[in-house]
């Protein structure tokens, strides 16, 4: 009886020391439960208003991608004259928060490549910070090709072995890695070239790229 009665006073003591605090600090009490109120809504708001986003820029994703695939790059940037497609710079200038409009921008990198303009692609090639391991190797693998394109053997054959080590299970491993290998060959680093063509030959033993092999190993 002695145990319970203490426990339920000291529960007693304890609910008006609340009470007290609560009627002295009733203006702080208030600030923090409204703070608190406030930051729930507006993490709310954000990730509704990035999901519309993201939502919107696959749309237009979607709908620049035939024009990027015909091979008309300049179109795939700036959009149709019909309307139909408002281009990869406008979806990187406006959702470009999102992982599709990440995507975007190393389609925009890969179509500024194609037309020799190598500073605008290096400029979106390096800006992408997407989550999409294929994109991420990809844009990796366009910093290598213009290292490659401006004589930068050393930077084209680190940048492709990043590109190859990204994720293990992305379809273009071996290509980055037979590109690394090529560039190598060019530096006259002949351990490295035989190092990575035994890593195609081990983990990509039906890659295409073994057969050409032979122009790049010596003796």
């Amino acid at each position: 009886m002695k145990k319970k009665s203490y426990k339920e006073d000291k529960l007693t003591v304890l609910y008006y020391k609340a009470v007290d605090y609560y009627d002295k600090n009733k203006n702080r009490v208030y600030w923090i439960a409204t703070s608190f109120v406030v930051v729930i809504a507006i993490v709310f708001i954000y990730f509704k208003s990035q999901a519309a986003k993201e939502t919107e820029a696959n749309n237009q994703l979607v709908r620049v991608q035939n024009i990027y695939f015909s091979g008309s790059y300049q179109q795939a940037i700036s959009g149709d004259s019909l309307g139909t497609s408002k281009g990869l710079l406008y979806i990187v200038d406006n959702y470009g928060s999102t992982e599709s409009g990440q995507s975007a921008k190393v389609l925009l990198a890969n179509s500024y490549y194609f037309l020799n303009d190598f500073d605008n692609a290096l400029k979106f090639y390096s800006d992408f910070s997407g989550k999409n391991s294929i994109m991420k190797a990809a844009s990796l693998a366009g910093i290598a090709s213009i290292n490659e394109a401006r004589g930068d053997f050393a930077s084209a054959a680190k940048n492709f072995e990043k590109a190859a080590n990204i994720n293990k299970d992305v379809m273009s491993n071996d290509e980055y890695l037979f590109n690394a290998a090529r560039n190598y060959f060019n530096l006259k680093d002949n351990e490295s070239v035989k190092k990575i063509f035994k890593t195609i030959k081990e983990d990509y033993p039906k890659s295409k790229f073994i057969s050409q092999m032979a122009r790049y190993e010596t003796p």
